[in-house]
């Protein structure tokens, strides 16, 4: 323990010796909190014979080695943060860089992660930011550890700031874990495990975000529905702008702030490649500067300085860093529910929305890789297009950046027809930077001649539900044709789009026997009854191998997702067992095995293509079925007001 009794003596000299410095108030209150969650006592002596603290240097080989050339000064000789925490149970280190002043918490370069042309990864202020020091020294450690990054400011306990980012071990970048705490130890093991059950708790927190986004544009300005969309969308990305995230607090009331957000995203629209400027612009233009007038007198009793100002400090405060930091599945799962308030699930836009982990599966599906080239001919708000992006940006680890960005310019392709969803497809790909060059507006069947030279090899697609004139399959055909040869298409349908029985198009089976004649018929994967929830689309993925005529049997499968029915949310949520269902089905697809809810069978254009309609089925019916089945009715009843 004679490393426990230097660090007491170091402690000692830094707190006591030298009390009059402010900067010595922080370090001793970092120290409290740090007894408070368990990591050593009061003669700073550890409480977990796996966890090791140090001040100002380490007793560990390999953190000493990755430290020896550390200085935050960048003299290349060895530098160390303020307090070092090894977790030899779990293999991670925390560092916490502390510093007296709030101003000098964290610099510009950090706070605008993503900046385009920022070289926050020189760290060149580690010296001056609490943030900056402790994330320079994160990079340095990061070859063999997962870090936690911590940085800590200011001298009285209730004004403290703390942020927390993690480093993943050979990450290229870092990432807010928008955590304003010290953890204890146990925590911060749960938060690298990445447990599901940390996921449905974001989950259940975005849902609750969304909804209270949702009455709050409603409620205090009066955005109608879909604007409800522009008008979040247009917020994050006029936070992407640092001078418009440092400043914004300060204009005088929703006139001045509605024109200032309007101004920062007409000039971030006309510096990108969106297509169609003006059509966004317009769009845009007049929801936005509307946000100036809708404030009423008893609105701003409740909010002086303005409710808009309040509904940025919001998206600020609980959405900025999330998009910030590309975490996809906190982000879609809060625009999911966002617009099934904000749309009625989609509908006052004609579209039917897909659940992110459904993008997801079309991704897995068909096995995308940097050289994947992704259509969409019916983009919509961009669910799969962004979805294919973060696989490669964030999933595939081997990648060089000039291949991540090569495959995020020039191999996403969207064609969307209508100018609202336009201009929210253009907003959510910028907001995630997927290249927004290759998303064109107008009709994908005037345009397939177009859309053949793009000679893309993946194809994905979930068509509109309620087209009059264009069956659902008509699309997917469509999809099919322009595809290259060889190329895998993946589509999501309601069960009577492949149906004969349907009334509202005819010649179903003409076009499945056209498909048929050019294109392999791979698996056909029949989705949960509530997917689409609140609506009742019962549905089926597709997939096709094109450029050769069908052969050989279809893979069905049911999938059982492992999501289930919230009281009074609007979504689906993810359950502790839906990751382990989800990695079952692609195993059991990959290898087109035969399980208890798959079988392979040989079928034709004429035959329905779903697997409840095929499979051999044993209808025993139990007093456990008919009870569930009862209560699931009277529970409709009740729901539509029927009794």
């Amino acid at each position: 323990m004679l490393y426990c009794k230097v660090e007491i003596y170091r402690l000692e000299e830094r707190l006591n010796d030298n009390m009059t410095r402010v900067e010595k108030v922080t370090d001793m209150i970092v120290f409290n909190t740090l007894q408070g969650k368990g990591y050593v006592n009061g003669n700073f002596e550890p409480l977990d014979k796996n966890v090791y603290v140090w001040i100002k240097q380490s007793g560990n080989e390999a953190i000493n080695r990755l430290l020896s050339s550390a200085s935050k000064k960048k003299t290349g000789k060895k530098g160390y943060p303020d307090y070092i925490i090894y977790d030899s149970k779990a293999d991670f280190v925390i560092v916490i860089e502390d510093k007296k002043d709030m101003g000098k918490h964290v610099s510009e370069n950090i706070k605008d992660e993503y900046a385009e042309e920022s070289d926050f990864w020189k760290f060149e202020k580690a010296e001056e930011f609490a943030v900056d020091g402790a994330l320079w020294y994160a990079c340095n450690l990061k070859e063999e550890f997962d870090v936690i990054a911590v940085g800590v400011s200011g001298n009285r306990l209730e004004d403290m700031i703390i942020d927390t980012y993690i480093w993943k071990k050979d990450a290229e970048l870092f990432h807010n874990l928008n955590i304003h705490t010290i953890y204890s130890i146990q925590e911060y093991r749960e938060l690298l495990e990445d447990k599901p059950e940390t996921k449905i708790s974001k989950a259940a927190v975005m849902n609750e975000w969304a909804k209270k986004c949702n009455n709050f544009l409603r409620d205090y300005l009066g955005v109608i529905e879909h604007e409800r969309l522009y008008v979040l969308g247009s917020i994050l990305f006029a936070l992407n702008d640092p001078i418009f995230r440092m400043g914004y607090t300060k204009y005088r009331g929703d006139r001045e702030l509605a024109g200032i957000i309007w101004h920062t995203v007409e000039r971030k629209i006309d510096g990108s490649k969106i297509n169609e400027k003006d059509i966004v612009k317009n769009e845009l233009k007049s929801t936005l500067l509307a946000l100036g007038e809708s404030g009423k007198e008893e609105i701003k009793e409740k909010y002086p300085k303005g409710a808009l100002l309040e509904l940025v400090n919001m998206v600020d405060r609980c959405l900025f860093d999330y998009h910030k930091n590309g975490e996809i599945d906190v982000i879609s799962a809060f625009f999911n529910v966002f617009l099934s308030y904000s749309t009625s699930g989609g509908s006052d836009l004609g579209i039917v929305l897909t659940p992110p982990h459904i993008t997801r599966l079309f991704c897995d599906l068909a096995k995308i890789d940097k050289d994947s080239k992704i259509l969409d001919i019916c983009a919509g708000t961009g669910g799969f297009l962004t979805a294919a992006w973060k696989k490669i940006k964030y999933g595939e680890k081997k990648l060089k950046e000039k291949e991540i960005e090569d495959f995020r310019d020039h191999h996403l392709f969207g064609v969307e027809k209508d100018k609202s969803i336009f201009t929210i497809i253009s907003l959510n790909m910028f907001l995630n930077r997927e290249g927004n060059s290759h998303i064109y507006k107008g009709d994908c069947f005037s345009l397939e001649k177009e859309i053949e030279k793009f000679d893309c090899n993946v194809g994905f697609i979930n068509p509109p539900y309620s087209d009059s004139v264009y069956s659902e399959i008509r699309f997917v055909e469509l999809m099919l044709k322009v595809l290259r040869r060889g190329a895998l298409g993946v589509a999501i349908l309601p069960i009577n789009a492949i149906s004969s029985r349907t009334k509202k198009h005819r010649k179903i089976d003409e076009i499945k026997r056209s498909i048929l004649q050019k294109n392999r018929l791979l698996a056909s994967i029949q989705m949960p009854v509530n997917l689409f929830y609140p609506k009742g689309t019962e549905s089926v993925i597709l997939v096709f191998h094109t450029g050769e005529g069908h052969h050989g049997d279809t893979w069905f499968a049911r999938f059982d997702d492992g999501y289930e029915l919230i009281k009074h949310q609007k979504t689906r949520t993810p359950t502790e067992r839906a990751e382990e269902k989800y990695n079952a089905l692609l195993k059991a697809y990959r290898e087109k095995r035969e399980t208890d809810f798959s079988f392979n069978k040989q079928v034709g254009y004429e035959e329905q293509w779903v697997y409840t309609l095929l499979t051999d089925n044993e209808y025993e019916i139990t007093d456990y079925d008919l009870q569930e089945t009862l209560n699931e009715y009277v529970s409709y009843l009740f729901m539509n007001h029927y009794l």
